[in-house]
């Protein structure tokens, strides 16, 4: 059944999904968003806004900034990092990243809050969502995207149409799987996560223990909770057969800086599993179709950078759009001739200028955070981004 045809539809509704359709909408495009879960939930992930994520937030409008300070959230004015020796080097943010008024501070909060909070705001600038919807398939007209196929909770099945997708579905990406994109690369690890009440030591700084074969994040965000991410090697999973879950605590007590600072009975939320890691798309974006956030790529998230990615990824790729696909006209129904128009060459003419942009701006993106996303055999360590 298809009964609208849109002129972007976005899979997936965390901060990259929720951010590009707010930016779309707000531009004149019609936007559908699809995300297969129900807000507010829970996602695996370090739950940090690096320094420079606050610009974009102060950029986005809406209302988002003010939702953030009015909900439960921390303010971290910088990072430490232990090493396995227990040498420790703490480092404060500095006040000059563009904010207004100037913040010496990032903030970190739950993404149950977060990403809700950009979920309504792309509501608010008229995006339409539909929660609890899985993305099964793309819908294709010749070599181009022109749609999806998708399931509801009660398994009705469904097919929209647009003239972009958009691929904002995270590490294990429907889209980017569709497309044939997806490539993998060291290091491959796997992370474990979880909220801790009651921490004891946390003094409004992240916290990153490094060891023999893992490392620990860890940082509050707000209402006396701190999260606790623990990243250890795939291999190491599999060979010892060993449950991460089960066995957190005991994991966490192999670190000296750890050590006595969690009590299990002050354990929040159940410990939650996401990776493995190292995977990007070999390209972001096909005619009728691009990546953005851990779609695109997904690297090793030491450096806690993936929300800002996911942020400036999406500000890029509504960038690239918005020229293409003409400000102001909306196609807010199903075309007499569907099939014809999509495969109309005009149409095809005026989405690929934006579409040949993709490439150099996502490799502006990549650039920002400092990461190497698209160079397979690239050294792996902590300074590859999340």
């Amino acid at each position: 059944m298809t009964d609208r045809y849109w002129d972007v539809i976005v899979v997936g509704a965390g901060p990259a999904g929720s951010t590009t359709s707010l930016l779309l909408a707000r531009a004149g495009a019609s936007v559908l968003l699809l995300d297969r879960a129900r807000f507010p939930r829970d996602k695996a992930c370090s739950e940090y806004l690096s320094p420079a994520t606050t610009p974009i937030l102060e950029r986005l409008g809406a209302g988002v900034l003010a939702a953030i300070e009015g909900a439960a959230h921390a303010k971290l004015y910088g990072m430490k990092v232990v090493a396995p020796s227990g040498v420790v080097m703490c480092g404060r943010f500095a006040s000059d990243h563009g904010h207004m008024p100037p913040r010496p501070y990032s903030f970190a909060l739950s993404r149950a809050i977060f990403d809700t909070i950009l979920l309504r705001a792309a509501v608010r600038e008229g995006a339409a969502v539909h929660e609890g919807t899985t993305v099964e398939d793309l819908v294709w007209d010749g070599r181009a995207v022109a749609g999806v196929a998708a399931r509801s909770g009660n398994g009705k099945g469904k097919t929209w149409n647009a003239r972009v997708v958009i691929g904002a579905d995270g590490l294990r990406s429907v889209v980017a799987r569709r497309l044939g994109l997806i490539r993998t690369s060291p290091p491959r690890r796997i992370a474990f996560t979880t909220h801790v009440a009651n921490v004891a030591g946390v003094d409004g700084v992240g916290e990153l223990h490094v060891g023999e074969r893992g490392y620990v994040g860890l940082g509050p965000i707000g209402g006396g909770v701190t999260t606790v991410a623990l990243v250890v090697p795939r291999s190491l999973v599999r060979r010892r057969g060993q449950d991460f879950r089960a066995g957190f605590f005991a994991e966490l007590e192999r670190y000296p800086g750890l050590a006595g600072r969690f009590e299990r009975r002050c354990l929040v939320r159940d410990v939650l599993a996401t990776g493995p890691f190292g995977q990007w798309a070999r390209r972001p974006a096909v005619d009728g179709a691009l990546l953005v956030g851990d779609a695109a790529d997904f690297f090793d998230p030491f450096t806690g950078q993936g929300i800002y990615a996911a942020l400036r990824g999406a500000e890029l790729a509504a960038d690239c759009l918005i020229p293409g696909l003409a400000p102001g006209v909306r196609a807010t129904t199903e075309p007499a001739n569907p099939g014809r128009e999509r495969g109309d060459q005009a149409v095809r003419r005026e989405l690929r200028p934006a579409q040949r942009r993709v490439d150099p701006l996502a490799r502006e993106r990549v650039e920002e955070v400092g990461g190497v996303a698209h160079q397979q055999g690239a050294a792996p360590g902590p300074d590859r981004r999340a």
